[in-house]
């Protein structure tokens, strides 16, 4: 009876260490006031990432669309506000959790995020650090303007009232290891 205990246990542990939570928030530098806290973005499964491919399946929170709204709604107006997404680690304090930040104003014209995990090496599935990105940034960084007669947006410039559908974007996690470059 031990053993099947036990057995249960540890197949407990090693799906549960197969299944990395993303958190995300909004960061005001100008005003740490307007900042959130770290909430739930959603998990990445790597139980079902294939020896030979590096794509990860993504599954967003349930509550993402109305949590994503709330966190956009208490900088719309500084343009120094970033939007970050942090790896929760276990046994590590929020403060120290592997993040990666972009400027809040772009995820007004995001469609699609790619996310990496990277990890020590191929056989290790444990990442280290994170890199977020959304691909529709300008090549030059900068916020882009809307022509709208609704409110003033992140970029100080007016932009469409719209409620940002976060969990239709297309969302792409891959698993990164180190490599060599060719000698």
């Amino acid at each position: 009876m031990l053993n099947v205990i036990l057995l249960g246990f540890g197949l407990f542990q090693i799906a549960y260490a197969s299944r990395l939570n993303l958190y995300h928030r909004i960061l005001v530098p100008s005003n740490s006031s307007l900042s959130s806290k770290y909430s739930y973005k959603g998990y990445v499964d790597l139980e079902t990432l294939p020896v030979s491919s590096l794509q990860a399946l993504y599954t967003p929170s349930n509550d993402l669309n109305k949590e994503f709204t709330s966190l956009l709604g208490t900088v719309e107006t500084d343009s120094s506000a970033l939007y970050q997404v942090a790896l929760e680690l276990p046994d590590v304090a929020v403060e120290l959790w592997p993040m990666s930040s972009v400027k809040a104003c772009h995820l007004y014209h995001a469609k699609s995020e790619r996310i990496w995990l990277h990890t020590s090496s191929a056989s290790s599935h444990d990442p280290h650090s994170i890199t977020y990105w959304i691909l529709e940034t300008p090549d030059d960084g900068l916020c882009r303007t809307v022509p709208s007669s609704s409110s003033s947006g992140l970029d100080g410039h007016k932009h469409p009232n719209r409620v940002l559908d976060m969990p239709s974007w297309n969302t792409t996690v891959l698993v990164k290891s180190p490599s060599s470059p060719l000698l």
